[in-house]
């Protein structure tokens, strides 16, 4: 499965090879993740209604001093998976421009977009996947895996993904048109 990146969920933690000894414990054998929080207080906290995560090895093409270098990157991912109680999906290498993605990796937020309802069966296409949800009184975060015009619901509207060569990501999710078709 290829997923290019549009953006990430605010959420980031990591996990070191076990053994001292190893010189590649904090390279090579560590693992980065990322997943959807809401702020409280200094602390984000994950408040997932639904859990899930995304994972970078650190043999892979990743780099998390610079996570936003990767965006509008496409990389080799398995594909989702229910396991340890959430949603997981592995970010393994980085592929080439010129690829065309299967998906499109998209953290919304309801400061930006608007609160939605994640208990409705209706707040997002079929094709749009959540891997994560936060929730938490007025704030919220989303992390989705969509297809162009895959779209998700929100009090301010609909927000469709759309393709466009005018930005370097490649996509952009916007403001539906009036007439949209769910």
């Amino acid at each position: 499965m290829l997923v290019k990146i549009l953006s990430f969920g605010c959420n980031w933690w990591s996990r070191f090879g076990r053994d001292p000894e190893d010189r590649y414990r904090y390279t090579k054998r560590a693992a980065y993740y990322n997943s959807t929080g809401v702020r409280c207080g200094n602390k984000i906290r994950r408040h997932w209604t639904v859990p899930g995560l995304i994972r970078f090895n650190g043999a892979s093409d990743f780099n998390p001093h610079y996570p936003a270098r990767s965006i509008g990157q496409t990389y080799s991912c398995t594909e989702p998976v229910f396991a340890l109680g959430g949603n997981r999906i592995i970010f393994e290498n980085r592929v080439g421009r010129t690829v065309i993605p299967d998906f499109f990796l998209v953290a919304v937020t309801s400061e930006r977009f608007g609160v939605f309802d994640f208990e409705s069966a209706s707040w997002k296409s079929e094709t749009t996947q959540a891997i994560a949800a936060s929730h938490l009184r007025d704030r919220q975060e989303a992390m989705l895996l969509m297809k162009p015009g895959g779209w998700v619901a929100s009090g301010l509207g609909i927000w469709q993904l759309s393709i466009t060569t005018q930005l370097a990501t490649g996509a952009i999710l916007q403001l539906a048109e009036d007439g949209h078709d769910q």
